[in-house]
């Protein structure tokens, strides 16, 4: 087994340098440095500029000296060169209606990520047909009560569907008349990535995802504090996401397919007695939803609003519920699932539940006040296909209860059931508000929020009972942070990696690591880099707990990972990344 390469550099004796680094931070500083070297990219490459008025004017050439004061104008005007048009802090009021289909992708950036503000009374960004176009850094919002219609609306044009649009990184919150966003009438290719949603309207969702396809929906925060935007909770929103079809072939498309929900926080439910996800909703007489993945999400059950579960299913083929982590009181209906038909939906066919953690350390697993703990809710007539396995269940001391649909000790002859060690003091979880300066928490960043969330709330232990229990067959091949899982994946969201640390002298690194918690450790590799160049150490013995990596060049970073690897060289689990820096001052510090 040979996955290296080599190098040498002269060796200097000095005093130790021990730093342990925590998967969070870890993660955090990557974040940081990707965020830094984005911001280079200012003047590079084809570029446009947007400024409030009257600094703005578009009359000007949309150059950083003389730059345009409206989207609008810009989305109409910008080259279609692979550009990126920047836009300066401030707020800008109105409608941009995206019609262009570009060539090149154009990517509409705030200039300073969460301080440009797109308001309006109506649709604040609307698409109709367009092509090739990336939102990304901004805050967008219905200006205030009174408004109407979505925040965010992706549509077809007479010609043409809208495709290859991308939402990144943006803070989307309180539609006063509809949902946050919607991606309807045969829109495809859509991406919605790294934002935040809180607050539709009452009897909406944050995300309406009807009859489109190939829609991804991934690494972003949803959850709802009405009070926190001044709003009163009427305790009457619907899911959080819903995906169905409701117009049939009006559109050229029938059901919504290829729907992929992964990777996402869904926490501190305010609204109805509905579900966090709904696939298929309408009862229409056709599948509403075809090959739809959910997987690799947490939920947080830290609302006090009950919900029917957290997901449902209502005329829907080909569903994959797997990897997904639901932790906390969540009271509800059913704690597990929602399965149905409505009105003219044909039966349910191919859904399975596969590698979950449902965790409710209370012992009420699906209870409320008006309910006795129950698991699933449903029609087991309403589904062709069922599968419910290999799943974590812990109801605190309680016996996991029985379902109306499956009951996880009669259906899942593969169960764990035991406490998976998942942190459940949710009393002061901080909800990822930004102030207009930095979140709550005191980070920066969108992403920074969401590896705090998941760190906290997601995070297994190598003590976990669902570490390296997951069905690799049905496991996606990264975790809810985008790590790589092995060949003996976790049950849950979240893959554990051992924290690695170490120390550093000018010309040399000492690693200590822990257990991996994984069986059939057959090797371990390590792969550090200086940024430039990637170096492999292969073929250690699976016994070794340090290890010292010479010849370094001094006073240079290195970002380091081990991986394991069982006798068929597949990879069992990583560590988290330890970043050092060789160099001659004593240093210590353990970070958190």
């Amino acid at each position: 087994m040979n996955r290296g390469l080599s190098k040498s550099h002269a060796r200097e004796p000095m005093r130790l340098l021990w730093v342990s680094v925590s998967g969070l931070l870890a993660l955090m500083l990557v974040a940081v440095m990707v965020a830094l070297l984005e911001q280079t990219a200012h003047a590079k490459g084809c570029t446009a500029w947007i400024a409030p008025y009257p600094v703005g004017d578009n009359t000007n050439e949309g150059t950083a000296d003389e730059p345009w004061a409206t989207l609008e104008h810009a989305a109409r005007n910008v080259p279609d060169e692979g550009c990126t048009v920047w836009v300066e802090p401030g707020t800008y009021y109105g409608e941009t209606h995206f019609v262009r289909r570009f060539e090149q992708n154009v990517t509409f950036k705030a200039a300073e990520p969460y301080e440009v503000i797109l308001e309006n009374r109506g649709t604040v960004l609307n698409f109709d047909g367009a092509l090739n176009v990336t939102i990304e850094g901004f805050v967008i919002r219905h200006s205030g009560p009174g408004a109407g219609f979505q925040v965010i609306k992706i549509d077809r044009s007479a010609d043409h569907w809208s495709e290859h649009i991308v939402f990144r990184n943006n803070i989307l919150h309180d539609s006063y008349n509809d949902d946050l966003l919607k991606i309807y009438n045969g829109v495809r290719f859509v991406t919605v990535e790294h934002n935040i949603f809180f607050n539709q309207a009452s009897r909406e969702e944050h995300i309406d995802i009807n009859s489109v396809t190939d829609i991804t929906i991934q690494d972003n925060i949803f959850f709802n504090d009405f009070a926190g935007s001044g709003r009163t909770n009427a305790q009457d929103t619907k899911s959080f996401i819903t995906i169905k079809d409701s117009n049939g072939d009006d559109d050229d498309q029938v059901g919504s397919e290829r729907i992929t929900v992964q990777r996402n926080v869904f926490l501190n439910w305010q609204g109805g007695r509905e579900t966090f996800i709904q696939v298929g909703n309408d009862g229409k007489p056709y599948f509403e939803a075809r090959e739809v993945l959910i997987a690799n999400n947490l939920l947080i059950g830290n609302g006090p609003d009950p919900v029917y579960a957290p997901i449902g299913v209502r005329g829907v083929k080909d569903l994959l519920f797997a990897n997904n982590t639901i932790v906390g009181d969540l009271p509800g209906s059913s704690f597990g699932m929602w399965v149905s038909v409505k009105d003219k939906n044909p039966i349910n066919e191919d859904v399975a539940f596969v590698n979950n953690i449902w965790s409710d350390p209370t012992g009420t697993m699906g209870a409320d006040e008006a309910s006795a703990n129950k698991f699933s809710t449903g029609d087991k007539d309403a589904v062709e296909g069922l599968i419910l396995d290999n799943n974590l269940y812990w109801n605190g001391e309680r016996k996991v209860p029985a379902g109306d649909l499956v009951s996880p000790r009669e259906d899942d002859e593969r169960r764990i059931e035991a406490d998976p060690l998942l942190n459940t003091d949710q009393t002061d979880l901080i909800l990822p508000h930004w102030d207009g300066h930095a979140f709550l928490s005191g980070s920066k960043s969108i992403r920074h929020e969401f590896i705090r969330l998941v760190e906290t709330y997601g995070r297994t232990t190598a003590n976990s009972p669902g570490i390296a229990q997951a069905d690799p067959q049905w496991t996606p091949a990264e975790d809810i942070l985008g790590r790589p899982r092995g060949g003996k994946p976790d049950m849950g969201a979240y893959e554990y990696y051992p924290l690695l640390s170490g120390g550093a002298r000018p010309t040399q690194i000492l690693l200590h690591w822990p257990d991996f918690g994984k069986p059939a450790v057959a090797s371990y590799a390590i792969s550090y880099t200086d940024g430039a160049d990637e170096v492999v150490i292969t073929d250690i013995d699976p016994d070794t707990v340090a290890y010292t990596l010479t010849n370094l060049a001094p006073y240079v970073q290195y970002s380091i990972v081990v991986t394991a690897y069982d006798e068929d060289e597949r990879l069992l689990g990583q560590s988290t990344p330890l970043v050092l820096v060789t160099g001659d001052d004593y240093f210590c510090c353990r970070l958190p």
